[in-house]
């Protein structure tokens, strides 16, 4: 049988030198592959088309500089992947600004960012790779907002709707609880039964 000789020092060092490099380049390929891949931004686009059709109102500095009241409708303009929320639609345009919703696949993160004035900078308010989250940000920044003299919950189609999916799901959990509650009588009454056979037989 043939015995290669050991492995001389050179050679060890060049292998070595071979893995760390293999490893390096797996890692670079894996970060690529990673900020390429497409950011989950449906919930918050999904949570603005459905709020957009309500009749919720919230303060904004209108044209004049003024604060007035705005149907979110008009506040809110969607465009695949980012979303503007005006505060402010102000003729003088160092007091116009809106919050702008985007999802970076570079950074793998969804910002909220607030853009002010003429030329605006992004100021970011808020970033998160977790929709829900981002989404919480943006539900209690309108909620400040929200003008409750012209918002009324019952003008609300979404009210509506949760109070009939609520109702509808707790008729399902009683449906399921008294199915349950049947067949475990049905079971008693056969181990009843079956007892009661076997005693005669005795």
């Amino acid at each position: 049988m043939h015995n290669p000789k050991p492995i001389s020092p050179s050679a060890r060092y060049f292998i070595k030198l071979l893995e760390k490099r293999s490893l390096e380049i797996q890692q670079e390929l894996a970060s690529k592959s990673l900020a390429s891949k497409e950011i989950s931004f449906e919930e918050v686009d999904l949570f603005f088309k459905q709020i957009m059709s309500q009749n919720i109102f919230i303060y904004t500095v209108g044209q004049n500089g003024k604060r007035e009241s705005t149907i979110l409708a008009k506040a809110i303009f969607n465009m695949s992947q980012v979303i503007r929320v005006f505060y402010s639609t102000s003729f003088d345009d160092e007091q116009s600004g809106f919050i702008r919703i985007r999802a970076d696949r570079s950074l793998q993160l969804i910002f909220v960012e607030r853009m002010h004035g003429i030329r605006p900078k992004p100021e970011v308010l808020y970033s998160s790779l977790d929709q829900c989250h981002v989404i919480r940000f943006l539900i209690r920044w309108i909620m400040r907002r929200v003008d409750w003299s012209k918002t009324k919950l019952v003008n609300l189609e979404l009210y509506r709707r949760y109070h009939e999916e609520l109702q509808a799901e707790a008729e399902a959990k009683m449906n399921a609880a008294l199915v349950l509650q049947e067949q475990e009588r049905v079971q008693r009454e056969y181990e009843a039964h079956v007892k009661r056979k076997k005693i005669r037989k005795a």
